[in-house]
């Protein structure tokens, strides 16, 4: 378990959500700790998928303050990027993505980082069990891995350590929100 601070966020009740879904992650994670190996593997579903909606949340919040504070602005993002995204209808996941994509919002236009968000939102779609969309193999408990598991933990700490180094906001006037506790080990250190 480790923490990242939280002050990049601009809604303060989207905060409180994205740390009541961090404490339902937490008991799902002591849950698969110390469940037998089939069942480490079953939990693995409601895992990515809170971990998808967390990460989407806090997509949201990000394109939120870009469109609603023209005030304060958001830290390292040029008028013209928040000219862009504040003239689109920018609300669903894939939106999000594309958005950050194209404006390369996480530094990572070089890498598979936009695939790996991607794959994010499709495991997050595939809460569906019917699976219209055909997205990965038909059998849950080969699309729902601990590799999988693994990789939406990744990008989700991907996405809350680039919104704390590049668009966090004056801890001092805005640290409304607790700190957000993601109960894995820390895939990417910071020195």
């Amino acid at each position: 378990m480790f923490v990242i601070q939280s002050h990049f966020m601009g809604s303060f009740k989207l905060g409180d959500n994205i740390n009541h879904n961090l404490q339902i992650l937490t008991l799902l994670y002591q849950l698969q700790s110390q469940a037998h190996t089939r069942d480490k593997q079953v939990l693995c579903k409601p895992i990515i998928i809170f971990i998808a909606s967390v990460c989407e949340a806090v997509l949201a919040d990000l394109h939120m303050r870009i469109c609603l504070y023209t005030s304060e602005g958001v830290k390292n993002v040029a008028e013209r990027v928040m000219a862009y995204i504040r003239s689109k209808k920018i609300d669903e996941f894939d939106k999000y993505i594309a958005s950050a994509r194209k404006q390369d919002l996480f530094d990572a236009a070089d890498t598979s980082f936009y695939e790996d968000l991607d794959t994010l939102r499709k495991l997050r779609n595939r809460i569906h069990i019917q699976n219209d969309k055909g997205h990965f193999d038909p059998d849950e408990y080969k699309t729902f891995t601990g590799t999988r598991q693994q990789l939406a933990e990744k990008v989700l700490e991907k996405v809350m350590k680039t919104m704390l180094a590049k668009y966090s906001r004056d801890r001092e006037r805005h640290a409304c929100v607790a700190d957000f506790q993601l109960p894995w080990d820390e895939h990417f250190r910071t020195t």
